[in-house]
């Protein structure tokens, strides 16, 4: 555990591809951030994103464009409001039956659709829902012509992020505390990786996530508090060795952090953080009087997006999912509580596989589990959806 006591330095960064963000610093406040960002002009480097603009490929687009403009001083009396601003600025800157894919154009996709879950021998649906609208982020690197951007999106940044430390989250009802934290903790991530590069193993995260932090309310907020104290997150079971350092090394609660959290554990926020990995959900803007409705939107649209399945019938489950639904359904009746989650044309193909599994004596097998996939990658959905 001594490791988890050094500095995060920089060769425990993802290489990038074009010049690695670099950092001597040995703590990674809010202030170091900004300041290794702001000598490095990485806050907001250049960036490649795509955006799927038809069911055939995603498009590059400029992701500087969606920033937008300064916000007024006053912003910390409407805390709910700086934190959406927040995450809005520092994410502006990847012999059995056989599925019949011709007869089934309506629900299963060509090989070429888009899915941001894809991977080899799993069949994509034809209507991934509100994924299907997503800006990817794959990798990052510092380019020159970004340089202007970057300064003005930095100064606009700074001056939120200062006035988060006159913010009192315990005034905030239990919704909008919800809503706060979860805006906060996703750009509190994203700030830590632009600046000081993404961890290689999840050894390197957890170390990151101690020290990353915001001053809130004149107290420090560091990723890992918000996330398993403030939230009240469970220990993420798809990822053993960051539950290991979790259980190893016990955060410690002030009483600070006990009158800022949530009242209860929402399971649902589950679909809500991202640490920016190819298995993390999509990041979007929650609202303090829509959030539980929004949590509830981000399962469903991350159910849609990621569950697919085998070319021999099978529905393939992502293992974060899996776990999720260990604590509601056995393995036996995963596949029937998935459906209910998927649109009606979809939900009835998968009971016609699982039927049909059954009659070939495959019934027990009815699903595979996607293992979590690590790699550097975010995903954006646009912050006004209408579907």
């Amino acid at each position: 555990m001594s490791e988890l006591q050094h500095s995060y330095e920089d060769n425990s960064c993802q290489e990038q591809k074009d010049k690695p963000l670099e950092s001597t610093s040995k703590s990674c406040s809010v202030y170091s951030m900004v300041e290794n960002a702001e000598n490095s002009a990485a806050v907001f480097p250049e960036v490649i994103i795509s955006m799927k603009t038809d069911t055939k490929s995603y498009q590059p687009v400029n992701f500087g464009k969606l920033t937008k403009g300064m916000p007024p001083k006053g912003l910390w009396e409407y805390p709910n409001q700086l934190s959406e601003e927040m995450r809005s600025i520092i994410s502006s800157w990847a012999q059995s039956p056989q599925v019949d894919v011709k007869g089934n154009s309506e629900v299963l996709a060509a090989e070429n659709a888009c899915d941001p879950y894809k991977v080899r021998g799993k069949l994509s649906w034809a209507d991934i829902g509100t994924y299907g609208l997503s800006a990817e982020v794959s990798w990052m690197s510092v380019g020159k012509k970004q340089l202007e951007y970057a300064s003005g999106a930095l100064r606009r940044f700074i001056t939120l992020v200062e006035q988060l430390a006159k913010v009192n989250p315990i005034q905030l009802s239990c919704n909008e505390k919800l809503a706060f934290w979860i805006n906060l903790y996703n750009a509190l991530i994203m700030h830590a990786y632009l600046a000081y590069g993404v961890p290689r193993s999840d050894l390197k995260l957890f170390s990151l996530m101690q020290k990353a932090a915001y001053t809130v309310g004149g107290h420090s907020f560091s990723a890992a508090a918000i996330e398993y104290v403030i939230l009240k997150m469970k220990p993420p079971v798809h990822r053993p060795q960051i539950a290991l350092l979790l259980a190893l090394h016990k955060l410690k609660v002030s009483e600070e952090l006990r009158k800022s959290a949530i009242d209860t554990c929402e399971p649902l926020v589950a679909f809500a953080l991202s640490t920016g990995m190819y298995s993390s959900p999509a990041v979007r803007i929650y609202k303090g009087n829509r959030v539980r409705e929004e949590l509830q939107e981000a399962q469903h649209d991350f159910i849609r997006a990621s569950v697919g399945l085998s070319s021999k019938g099978r529905l393939l489950v992502p293992k974060m999912l899996h776990c999720f639904a260990k604590s509601f359904v056995d393995d036996a009746k995963l596949a029937v509580w998935i459906s209910h989650y998927l649109p009606p044309q979809q939900a009835a193909f998968v009971e016609q596989c699982i039927s049909q599994r059954r009659q070939s004596l495959l019934g027990s097998r009815n699903c595979g589990i996607l293992p979590f996939d690590s790699r550097f990658r975010y995903l954006f959905l646009p912050d006004q959806l209408s579907l």
